[in-house]
């Protein structure tokens, strides 16, 4: 097999597994046999139903004729909504309500991130597809009707008539806050459907799953869950989109009995676990933010296989820490690529040293081919011999190649499941790195295509550019063409930052290799 067809083999494959890793983003995980296979829970802990916590309809039902006058001489049962604003260095994160009827949080909005990005709706994200955490019963409470959290913790207690006690604890710059209950079940859940679809074109079979930690991480998906089923004692539950997630965390103990209800496919998962003090992170799955959450939260952000999410948490550290103070994350992604190009450059020189002289030796080897067309050992014999004559290595074309599939496939995971590139434009008409770049749109998809993006068009040529000076067989020209059109139209189904990032590394690489051709063409390549 000739070096040209090594390499064309290897970006093959390459193409090959990144297809299949875009069809399967977002719908990996465990299968149901996962929970199935987890011993069941001790009897004395009974998983929670709607018959136990209450439902919306089942709060709003109740009157004030069913409720004691007062608590206390200051609380009165009334039907109020207490507005928490969280705050961080003076900047507004949250605006959440919590609700008298059930005690529940009806609404929970993230005011840093804009609802449907490049839709041009505005908005921001809002958890507030039904009530969660609520209980079937009337509280009352003496918060204010406004609530800052900005300079030290601030909670809410609210009190029903039969005893029942729900306190919220609520932290300056934190999405979420602690709730402890007394007098009710242990078990506390988040209802179906409380995360919102934020992004366009998804597919909300693979967009909202649950997710959970016992001893390893495994997920369902929402249509996937048909009964009342326990998960084992977990470290934590979660339900979630692609970028955000509301998890809950036991706190009396250091793990606690998770459960997953019924909900349909098109909605976020309902939840719940078996503790009266929780603590809760309701916002987006910012892998740092995780980092310092703990109870290996950060897994939730999925950078892919164990060796593969190394690299790609080696790349997320060096876009959100080495060069944290370039604010456009295209910039980054350039940067990435020169870098990386940089460390590479002592194997990538010594392959492209090897391709061009796999040029230059082209004729001595179909001389060797043509003297010994009968005797294959013989053929081999030579070529052998020759190799060690010019000093070329039939192999050092694949190395750099096959080096650079683990950080690409890193990379694309990371851009593929970064909140930070949520919505992130990069210049002109590319407003958004996490989507499809597409500059010319069609009226319906083709080929499942929205349109067609031109920095994938330009990816492709410079492809080609980059394969034309490395062909070694002639008889391989039609891979010339071939390659460059399919990862053209693969690209056009990726983020953008892949794109640009691919596009970025194949310049780079045309650069490099017209250098080391002209050195070798003027004899200091051979005398290095």
């Amino acid at each position: 097999m000739s070096d040209q067809k090594r390499l064309l083999f290897v970006a093959g494959l390459m193409a090959v597994v990144l297809f299949v890793s875009w069809q399967l983003l977002g719908g990996s995980g465990s299968d149901s046999d996962d929970a199935n296979s987890i011993d069941s829970p001790d009897t004395s802990i009974v998983a929670v139903t709607e018959a136990e916590t209450g439902t919306a309809a089942d709060v709003e039902q109740m009157t004030e004729t069913q409720a004691p006058d007062s608590l206390t001489d200051s609380m009165e049962l009334v039907d109020r909504n207490i507005t928490v604003i969280i705050r961080q260095d003076g900047e507004d994160l949250v605006e959440a309500t919590l609700s008298t009827l059930g005690g529940a949080i009806s609404n929970w909005r993230l005011l840093e991130y804009e609802d449907m990005p490049g839709a041009g709706q505005g908005g921001v994200v809002d958890f507030n597809g039904t009530p969660w955490l609520g209980r079937g019963l009337y509280f009352a409470t003496t918060a204010p009707d406004t609530l800052i959290v900005e300079n030290s913790f601030e909670t809410i207690t609210m009190l029903s008539a039969e005893g029942a006690r729900i306190v919220y604890t609520f932290e300056p710059g934190y999405y979420g806050f602690m709730v402890e209950t007394e007098g009710l079940s242990e078990t506390m859940s988040i209802s179906a459907g409380v995360l919102p679809v934020s992004e366009q074109g998804v597919n909300p079979e693979r967009y909202f799953k649950a997710e959970w930690n016992a001893e390893k991480v495994r997920s369902r998906k929402s249509g996937d869950i048909e009964g009342i089923e326990p998960v084992g004692n977990v470290r934590w539950i979660a339900t979630r989109s692609q970028y955000f997630a509301i998890i809950m965390m036991p706190e009396t103990m250091e793990r606690a009995y998770g459960y997953l209800y019924p909900s349909g496919e098109d909605q976020s998962p309902a939840i719940g676990l078996s503790d009266n003090r929780i603590k809760v992170y309701a916002g987006p799955l910012d892998y740092s933010i995780l980092r310092e959450l703990g109870r290996d939260t950060h897994r939730l952000v999925d950078f892919g296989w164990p060796f593969i999410r190394e690299i790609g948490r080696l790349l997320f550290w060096f876009c959100n820490s080495v060069i944290s103070f370039i604010g456009n994350w295209g910039i980054k992604i350039i940067v990435m690529a020169i870098v990386l190009k940089i460390v590479l450059l002592p194997l990538t020189t010594k392959s492209f040293r090897s391709m061009q002289k796999m040029k230059q030796v082209q004729p001595r080897m179909k001389a060797i081919q043509e003297k010994f067309k009968n005797d294959p050992k013989a053929s081999q014999a030579a070529m052998q011999k020759m190799y060690r004559e010019e000093g070329v290595n039939p192999l050092g074309g694949c190395l750099p190649l096959i080096l650079q599939m683990p950080v690409f496939f890193a990379l694309y995971r990371v851009l593929a499941n970064s909140v930070q590139l949520r919505g992130s434009p990069f210049m002109l008409w590319i407003t958004d790195l996490s989507r499809p770049e597409i500059l010319v749109p069609f009226g319906s998809p083709i080929l499942g295509l929205h349109g067609v993006g031109l920095l994938a068009v330009l990816m492709g040529v410079a492809m080609f550019f980059q394969q034309k000076m490395t062909m070694t067989d002639q008889k391989q020209k039609g891979m010339l063409y071939m390659m460059p059109i399919f990862m053209t139209f693969l690209f056009m189904r990726f983020p953008a930052g892949l794109t640009l990032y691919w596009f970025t590394n194949n310049v780079l690489t045309i650069g490099q290799q017209e250098m080391i051709k002209r050195k070798l063409e003027s004899g200091e390549g051979r005398a290095s």
